[in-house]
C-alpha cells in the first residue's frame, strides 16, 4: 500500500529569517581594497598622482572541463565503452561547431573493483575515471554543451578557464590612456599653480589580469521558520532551506580614471594598470637655512687668543 504524505508550508505573518553568508569576502579583501588611494595629492614641495585603468576583454575561448567515469567486466571492456562513448560525443558535438580537435581526453585512474564480502583475489570490475577537456569558443556555446553532456550521461563539470590569445595590445592600450591620463591630471595641478620645476621623478608601474574563474564569490543563502506545526499538537517541525549560489564580482570600478568597455556585460577577463608618479622639487629656502646653521657652526668652533701687555691669555669673541 503506498501512502503519500503532504505537508504544506503556508507563508503567514510568522517570522522568516534570511541570512546571506559570502564566504569569499575577506578573503578576496585586499581585491576590493586596490582602489582605495587618493588620486593626487600636492604638497609644497612634492606631489604625488596615481592613475587607475581597467580593461574589459571578451575572452576568445573557454576551457571547460567535465569529469566521468566507466565500469566494464575487463579492462579492455570498460576501454571498449569509453571510446565508444567518446567518439558518439564528439560526433554530435559538430552541430555546436566544436570538432575533434577541441576536445582533449585525459585518462586519470584505472581502477580494479574487488567484491569485499567474497573477497575475491581477482577484480569483479574496472573502472576508469577521466576528464574531457572541450574548447569552446562562444561562451553561449557552454549551456549547450551541458545539455549534450547529460544526454551521454555526463553530469559534472569541474572547472570552465576564460583565455585570451594575445594580451599585447591590451597591455599597448591600457599604457596609452594612463600617460594620458596623468598628463590631464600634471595640467590640473599647474592650472592650480603648482609647478613642476627643478625637480626629480620617480614612476612606479603596476599591471594584473584577473580571470573569471577567480573572481566568484560563493555564497550561502539560508531560511529558517518555513513551516510550523499545528499548534495542537504535541510536536514542531523544523525546516531549514540552504542553497548554494555562485556569484560574478568584477573589480570595483568605483576609483578607476577609465575603463574600456564597460558596458560589457557577459563575464570577462580584466586587465589592471595602476601608475604612480612622484615628482619631489628641492626646498631652496630649507637649504638655505641648513647653510647658514653650518655656516654658523664652523664659525663658533673657531676660538681665538690674544696674550696681553702683561703675558695672560685674552679670549677674543669673533
Amino acid at each position: 500500500m503506498k501512502t503519500t504524505v503532504t505537508i504544506m508550508g503556508i507563508l503567514a505573518s510568522f517570522s522568516l529569517s534570511s541570512q546571506i553568508i559570502n564566504k569569499a569576502y575577506h578573503e578576496n579583501a585586499d581585491y576590493k581594497s586596490c582602489f582605495n588611494e587618493p588620486g593626487i595629492v600636492a604638497k609644497p614641495y612634492d606631489v604625488s598622482i596615481v592613475t587607475k585603468v581597467i580593461y574589459n576583454a571578451i575572452p576568445d575561448g573557454y576551457q571547460v572541463a567535465y569529469t566521468t567515469s566507466f565500469i566494464g567486466k575487463s579492462a579492455a571492456d570498460v576501454e571498449n565503452k569509453m571510446n565508444k562513448k567518446i567518439d558518439n560525443l564528439i560526433s554530435k558535438l559538430s552541430g555546436l561547431g566544436i570538432d575533434k580537435k577541441d576536445v582533449a581526453v585525459d585518462v586519470i585512474s584505472l581502477d580494479p573493483i574487488f567484491d569485499m564480502y567474497r573477497n575475491d583475489t581477482l577484480p569483479r570490475e574496472y573502472k576508469i575515471t577521466e576528464n574531457i577537456t572541450f574548447d569552446v569558443k562562444d561562451l553561449t556555446v557552454i549551456r549547450r554543451l551541458a545539455k549534450v553532456c547529460l544526454e551521454f550521461g555526463i553530469y559534472d563539470i569541474i572547472d570552465v578557464q576564460a583565455y585570451i590569445k594575445n594580451s599585447k595590445f591590451i597591455y599597448d592600450s591600457l599604457a596609452t590612456k594612463t600617460v594620458q591620463i596623468l598628463n590631464m591630471k600634471k595640467k590640473f595641478c599647474a592650472d592650480l599653480g603648482w609647478k613642476f620645476e627643478g625637480g626629480n621623478t620617480t614612476i612606479t608601474k603596476t599591471k594584473d589580469v584577473f580571470y573569471p574563474s577567480e573572481r566568484y564569490l560563493k555564497s550561502y543563502l539560508t531560511n529558517n521558520g518555513f513551516y510550523n506545526h499545528d499548534a495542537s499538537q504535541n510536536t514542531s517541525i523544523n525546516h531549514q532551506r540552504t542553497v548554494d549560489v555562485d556569484n560574478y564580482t568584477a573589480l570595483n570600478y568605483k576609483n578607476a580614471d577609465f575603463i574600456f568597455n564597460s558596458s560589457y556585460s557577459p563575464p570577462v577577463i580584466q586587465f589592471y594598470y595602476e601608475l604612480h608618479y612622484g615628482y619631489v622639487k628641492k626646498d631652496l629656502e630649507a637649504e638655505e637655512k641648513e647653510k647658514k646653521k653650518k655656516e654658523e657652526g664652523s664659525k663658533q668652533d673657531k676660538i681665538y687668543f690674544i696674550i696681553d701687555k702683561d703675558g695672560n691669555l685674552k679670549k677674543i669673541e669673533v
